[in-house]
């Protein structure tokens, strides 16, 4: 692909860009967030739903997760980089926890290590319902973290780090 264009002027990739989506209302920006409408665990089930509890009108991204002697349902914000969650008991600050599909119980699989603490790592969500690599929304599995980055046709679309320490 050229980077310049006949008369020599840098070629800046369109918003089309991002074709591989496979969905236009996958990612959306809503009132200047970014916000994930679709998500979808490697079999193909839907983790959003309008039963599922609302953030700002918007629903929420339903999950399993599992601690060292906690399971349960969480319910968390569709918004990148809103901490908000629905869920019964709290977990550990930092906990490393597995996080599975509510529907058919698979784990999510682990995309990257994270630097947060020892042993995070990013969990892969999918934007299609395929379990594409390319079209991801991964978060870490540290309970608290607030690292998440959003993949889209194989880049990077959006992303937020961790704004506390790493502890080993």
């Amino acid at each position: 692909m050229p980077i310049f264009d006949k008369r020599g002027k840098l070629i800046i990739p369109q918003p089309d860009h991002f074709k591989g989506l496979g969905s236009p209302k996958s990612v959306l920006v809503h009132d200047r967030k970014v916000l994930v409408n679709q998500l979808y665990c490697p079999e193909g089930h839907s983790l959003i739903s309008d039963s599922n509890p609302h953030f700002d009108e918007k629903p929420a991204i339903h999950v399993v997760c599992e601690g060292e002697t906690i399971r349960q349902h969480v319910y968390l914000s569709p918004f990148q980089d809103d901490r908000r969650k629905v869920f019964s008991q709290e977990f550990r600050q930092g906990e490393i926890l597995r996080i599975y599909c509510p529907e058919c119980d698979k784990e999510f699989p682990k995309y990257a290590p994270h630097d947060c603490r020892e042993g995070a790592m990013y969990v892969a969500f999918f934007l299609q319902n395929d379990a594409d690599f390319c079209n991801i929304a991964c978060v870490c599995n540290a309970w608290g973290c607030p690292a998440s980055f959003l993949h889209l046709a194989g880049e990077i679309y959006s992303e937020v780090r961790a704004k506390f320490p790493v502890q080993r």
